[in-house]
């Protein structure tokens, strides 16, 4: 049990943002599909053909550069990129709470994107357009919304904590491409990459204020206070040298688990 314990929790501080933050990505993110949603419904979608044959059909010139690297974000590589950066952050961290964190949030966007997909049944581009430029094998099942954008955002978000600052950027980044590679390759329009982005933010910000409460509660975390009051945890072991835990006779605010930034 304590060697199960000592994998589970991560050796090195994990920048949590707090409650309030996580919670207003995830409601932004709920509000991104919301307003997708109800675009599709009322069939103001003339702006989403438009802006599709712009990203879509480019010259020829530009798409002899654009397909070899667009090739890169087809399923089989986002599968790639995701275990590779939960095998990174398992051996940044030596903790299994990345790969649990990281699946979970893969598993939930998947989900609700599917649940998505069977409820608006919207057709591909290349089956409703007579000019979408098709780049890849036809895709299955409905177009409404971007189920890899979703996966894929959710994922990056979740594994941000656990990555070093500049790596996290790069995930948020690989997912932007991903939802504009899926418009390019002609499988989706941009309204259904939005509404996959809103679910990767929603799924992502919930499975932040998760993590964040369950490192609080164990007393895993400190708490450190940025701009604009609002505050982020720094998680690790109880006794790594950022941590320490304060005296009885030691001035400062109440901390879950008696710990304040040294």
């Amino acid at each position: 049990m304590a060697g199960l314990d000592a994998w589970w929790w991560p050796k090195r501080p994990a920048r949590v943002p707090g409650a309030w933050t996580a919670g207003l990505l995830a409601c932004l993110g709920a509000a991104l599909f919301g307003v997708s949603a109800l675009l599709l419904k009322t069939g103001t979608v003339g702006w989403d053909q438009s802006l599709f044959r712009v990203l879509n059909e480019v010259p020829a010139g530009v798409a002899a550069v654009l397909t070899p690297f667009a090739r890169l974000f087809l399923p089989t590589g986002i599968i790639v990129v995701i275990v590779l950066a939960i095998g990174y952050v398992v051996a940044r961290n030596r903790s299994a709470l990345p790969v649990v964190t990281g699946v979970a949030a893969a598993a939930v966007a998947w989900l609700l994107a599917y649940v998505a997909k069977a409820i608006a049944d919207r057709l591909r581009p290349y089956q409703v357009m007579a000019d979408a430029v098709l780049r890849q094998a036809p895709a299955h099942g409905t177009s409404f919304p971007s189920s890899h954008t979703a996966v894929t955002l959710a994922v990056a978000i979740a594994l941000a904590p656990f990555l070093a600052r500049p790596l996290a950027w790069v995930g948020i980044g690989y997912a932007v491409l991903v939802g504009w590679s899926r418009v390019y390759l002609g499988v989706h329009y941009p309204l259904d990459i939005l509404a996959g982005a809103g679910i990767g933010m929603t799924v992502g910000g919930v499975v932040l204020l998760a993590v964040g409460t369950l490192l609080r509660h164990k007393g895993r975390t400190a708490t450190r206070t940025g701009p604009g009051g609002d505050s982020s945890a720094v998680a690790g072991p109880p006794d790594h040298p950022g941590v320490h835990r304060l005296r009885r006779d030691e001035e400062g605010p109440d901390l879950p688990g008696g710990l304040c930034r040294a």
